[in-house]
């Protein structure tokens, strides 16, 4: 792996282990075992690194919110779909721990941070409006907007939890964020029984293996 690539990548763990305003360059280079130099030689300061890896973030997420994907969706592929987006989420979630703040001390990520954001309510929107039309969902035109807000909020904030398990176990971190949607969504879903206790043993088990989908692999 080239000295670049492991800088975008120690960076990013450190990021999502102590926090942004925790970790300096020189902490970047000291764990990489390279001199603050090198490193800068690669990336001449902090916001540059922010800069990649925003870019990175974002390539791989909006990959991820194809609208096609929309087209032939149900009930039951979206727990299968909602972990492939929490999981891309969870991998930066450093750039939403507080992200005002971080707009602040790096202005160039606002413009990339609102496209995302955008682009994430726009498919949950596009979703449920899917589902509305095959009628698999109880949704008013007016419930529709909070509730894309309120699933926004959870994949983007719910992993920033202090419970110890969420900091220090990814899998406890993904699934506990989506069980927090699946409280929300499974209410309103027209499922039948046998579904709904195959998505629930899925979420109990920690294990996305159990639920049956007709989506591309994303991941």
């Amino acid at each position: 792996m080239k000295t670049a690539e492991r800088i975008i990548l120690t960076a990013l763990e450190l990021f999502n282990e102590q926090g942004e305003n925790a970790v300096t360059s020189v902490d970047i280079a000291m764990e990489l075992d390279i001199s603050p130099g090198n490193l800068y030689y690669h990336y001449k300061g902090k916001e540059v690194i922010i800069d990649a890896l925003m870019a990175l973030h974002k390539k791989q997420l909006l990959s991820s919110l194809n609208r096609s994907l929309v087209e032939n969706i149900h009930a039951e592929d979206l727990f299968y779909y909602f972990y492939i987006l929490i999981e891309k989420l969870d991998l930066f979630r450093f750039l939403y721990r507080s992200p005002a703040d971080l707009v602040e001390k790096y202005p160039s990520i606002q413009s990339p941070q609102k496209l995302l954001l955008k682009a994430l309510d726009g498919q949950l929107d596009a979703i449920f409006k899917r589902l509305q039309s095959t009628d698999e969902i109880m949704l008013s035109s007016y419930e529709r907007p909070l509730l894309v807000e309120s699933l926004t909020l959870l994949m983007t904030q719910a992993s920033q939890s202090s419970k110890p398990f969420m900091q220090q176990n990814t899998e406890g971190r993904l699934y506990h964020v989506l069980s927090l949607m699946m409280v929300n969504l499974l209410p309103r879903l027209k499922l039948s029984e046998s579904a709904i206790k195959h998505i629930l043993n899925a979420i109990q088990s920690h294990s996305v293996s159990h639920l049956n989908s007709n989506l591309p692999d994303l991941s």
